[in-house]
């Protein structure tokens, strides 16, 4: 079963899946002129600037002296493409069918005329799970993953500045829409110039395995794989080699060191080490993974890190991205505060109190939306709820802060926040088995896996069985029909992603893998139904395909999430950012079930989710929100070109981040440190 591409209408067809989209429009040229300046005009919608774009025919463009070759390559294909030097970027799109697509007019067109199957199907359609460029880009692929298995790997074989993803205009850009290759960016960006050629293989793999042996086949040198992205020092990392290997170079600060290749590699360095696999002078793609002295001194000296001054100047400091840097400060005092100097200790503790003060704050002059929790009645809100906000995550996260409050410090008024804010979650949210938002346009929401209230419920839930009887059997009566809710939606992931006619529903990494998590989380601390588990392994399994495979120790394990960079980060996204906090949902759930059932590899996958997060740590303790892996992000919600900084993205950005990125630590204390 292979590739074959139709020359007719610059399709690709896979006859593994004959009836399967693969690309949802004709392969085109992506390109600028020399004389077009991208610096300025408006800017569109989740891109930093609209490029030309010409279609093919008979191997020809519109545009003179461009054409388009393809060529066999064992079960895939080869597609070469050559421009002229007029022109400044210079690459293709490859419009693969991604996730949530619909046909526009043309598209249906082409599908008509060509017999094929239907556009849509989430099993059916493309995501980017696994994109790859090596430091020195002479290595440049991207894993592309569909739930029915059928997936593919491009990989670049010319010489090439990287590709770039196009994000939906619509939707906040939560829709891949279109791939590009491309031999050189356009001038603005100022990276050498190369001829304007580009090759890439387009290969059918099963899995990444697959997919890694494909490319060591391709590329002519080793590949290399692990079973985890690095660990403790002293911490044994099992190498997995693609091709033959017969050394590895590794790279720690700038410093290299030849080592015969050993199948066990044993991590000896704080922070990143990038390893080289070689075979016989050729290198192949390097790989990378974290180490850490001690996991407490890591926790520690994330904390130490916390400036809240800059979530005040970069964030609106809302209670569930920017402040779990609360919750994840009381734990650490709660299970090591005896460690602390008695300076460190009064530190924590005034900086705790300050913000606790922001959030219990009874005077609504005072009151800072989406921050305090409010104990009397306003706007359309009752007491309790997060002030002038209906995000009910932002409640559910700051039941946990004062929960976790009340544990530290005893102060009754942590724990009659706690109960109110429960009390109004259940009272103005929970509707009919599950936690809706009321819109008040005369539409609603399902949002009982948005950012997990589950975990507040349970949580709350146990803490209260012992103080007041009628709350605990009310808060575990909601949380039980939450669970049997989610289990009898089956593979229905509501998520609060916008819906347009554009998009079939979206089937989002957040709502998918906060629905295995609520189902284990209630089996693991309120009641284990063998039914809920089967289900959260089912939906675990479909969530595979959000899983990035990427051997980069911020990537490795990582959901796949890319909106979140409009707002976090330098806030100039779309673009792909690995390693976020809510990866940890994710790793979490792989946690819980390997808890419940004894599945050893379901741990292995967790410890790869959480290092996703550890690995974001610098070595004095700076911790970044995201891992950046696209070179050429969409740019923000700017709307002038002008306003772009035409510059690549860096790994991590310019500002460190004080408050999302603490989750991890959050959901270490329940399950790696308990």
């Amino acid at each position: 079963m292979s590739l074959i591409f139709n020359d007719d209408i610059n399709r690709i067809i896979d006859t593994r899946c004959p009836h399967d989209i693969i690309l949802c429009d004709e392969i085109s040229l992506a390109y600028t002129l020399e004389s077009d300046d991208i610096t300025v005009g408006k800017k569109p919608s989740c891109t930093p600037f609209q490029d030309r774009r010409d279609y093919f025919e008979y191997g020809l463009s519109e545009k003179e002296f461009c054409g388009l070759f393809t060529a066999k390559y064992k079960d895939g294909l080869i597609i070469d493409v050559y421009g002229n030097d007029d022109m400044s970027e210079f690459g293709l799109n490859l419009p693969f069918n991604f996730m949530g697509r619909k046909a526009t007019p043309r598209q249906q067109s082409l599908i008509a005329s060509a017999t094929l199957g239907s556009l849509g199907g989430w099993e059916n359609q493309f995501l980017i799970n696994s994109p790859y460029r090596s430091p020195d880009k002479k290595f440049i692929y991207t894993y592309l993953v569909k739930p029915n298995g059928n997936n593919l790997v491009v990989a670049v074989l010319s010489d090439a500045d990287g590709w770039k993803v196009d994000y939906s205009p619509y939707s906040w850009g939560h829709y891949f829409i279109n791939l590009k290759f491309l031999a050189n960016y356009d001038r603005a960006y100022n990276t050498p110039r190369k001829n304007n050629h580009l090759k890439l293989a387009v290969l059918p793999v099963t899995d990444f395995n697959s997919c890694l042996d494909a490319l060591s086949e391709l590329y002519g040198v080793p590949f290399l794989d692990y079973n985890v992205s690095g660990g403790k020092i002293g911490d044994t990392v099992s190498l997995i080699p693609y091709g033959k290997i017969d050394s590895i170079i590794e790279k720690h600060n700038g410093y290299e060191a030849v080592l015969p290749f050993n199948k066990e590699y044993t991590v000896k360095y704080e922070g990143e080490t990038e390893l080289t696999p070689v075979y016989q002078g050729k290198r192949g793609a390097p790989v990378t993974i974290y180490g850490y002295k001690d996991i407490i001194d890591l926790y520690k000296k994330s904390l130490d890190t916390v400036n809240v001054d800059i979530i005040n100047k970069r964030t609106n400091s809302n209670l569930c991205e920017h402040q779990c840097w609360v919750s994840a400060m009381l734990r650490y005092l709660l299970k090591y505060g005896n460690t602390l100097s008695s300076v460190d200790k009064s530190a924590y503790e005034a900086k705790l109190r300050a913000q606790l003060d922001i959030i219990t704050e009874a005077d609504e002059t005072k009151a800072i939306p989406d921050v305090t929790i409010l104990n009397k009645p306003h706007d359309i809100f009752p007491a309790y709820n997060v002030y002038k906000s209906n995000r009910v995550q932002e409640l559910h996260f700051g039941i946990i802060i004062l929960l976790d409050a009340y544990k530290y410090f005893g102060d009754k008024k942590y724990y009659y926040y706690a109960v109110g804010a429960t009390d109004c979650l259940l009272a103005f949210y929970f509707k009919d088995n599950h936690i809706e938002i009321d819109w008040g346009d005369g539409t609603s929401e399902d949002y009982s896996t948005v950012c997990s209230p589950m975990i507040a419920l349970c949580d709350m839930a146990s803490f209260i069985k012992d103080k007041d009887q009628v709350r605990y059997k009310r808060y575990l009566d909601c949380a039980s029909k939450m669970a049997e809710f989610l289990y009898n939606r089956g593979l229905n992931f509501p998520t609060e992603g916008s819906k347009t006619d554009l998009t079939e529903d979206e089937m989002e990494d957040g709502s998918i893998s906060c629905t295995a998590l609520s189902l284990l989380y209630y089996c693991k601390n309120i009641e284990r139904k063998e039914i809920y588990i089967e289900k959260a392994k089912e939906i675990l399994d479909i969530h595979e395909s959000w899983v990035m495979k990427t051997p980069i120790c911020q990537m490795h394990y990582s959901s796949l999430r890319w909106w979140e960079t409009g707002w976090e980060g330098d806030a100039d996204g779309p673009a792909l950012c690995c390693g976020h906090a809510w990866s940890i949902w994710r790793g979490e759930a792989d946690y819980l079930y390997y808890e419940l059932t004894g599945n050893a590899e379901y741990l292995r996958k967790a410890k790869n989710t959480f290092l996703t997060n550890l690995s974001k740590i610098q070595s004095d303790g700076t911790t970044y929100a995201i891992y950046n892996t696209d070179e050429l992000n969409g740019g923000g919600f700017h709307t002038e070109c002008s306003r772009i900084n035409y510059t690549l993205a860096d790994r991590f950005a310019s500002w460190p981040d004080c408050g999302l990125s603490r989750y991890v630590w959050v959901r270490m204390c329940d399950t790696f440190l308990q």
